[in-house]
């Protein structure tokens, strides 16, 4: 029987997150001119920041409880930010998010992943 915490399920959402990761490495490997410049690469970092909110809030919380210093309800906060309140967003924010913040929740749930 396949547990909660190595099902299919769970897998599925790990690469989601990792997918999106990639994406916001990619937008930010671009580097600070072209974000700052490119409307749509400024868009493109909310839907990666959406697309990672969505899948670590399908987290079980035995997950989420397991990995303490990543902050959760900032997640969910982020999400509901970039998906409702998009005309709030910082982008200044939003890039160090997703330069600084994604690759420790990607770190960690890797880290999580293979103990």
């Amino acid at each position: 029987m396949t547990s909660p915490e190595t099902s299919p399920r769970l897998a599925s959402i790990f690469d989601d997150i990792d997918d999106a990761a990639d994406a916001g490495a990619e937008l930010i490997g671009r580097g600070r001119e072209a974000w700052d410049d490119d409307r749509l690469l400024r868009l493109a970092g909310e839907a990666v920041i959406g697309r990672i909110a969505d899948a670590a809030n399908r987290l079980p919380d035995s997950v989420k409880e397991v990995i303490p210093d990543v902050p959760w309800d900032d997640i969910r906060g982020i999400r509901i930010l970039v998906d409702h309140i998009y005309h709030r967003i910082d982008y200044d924010e939003l890039r160090e998010t997703l330069d600084t913040d994604v690759p420790h929740l990607r770190e960690r749930l890797r880290a999580w992943r293979s103990r």
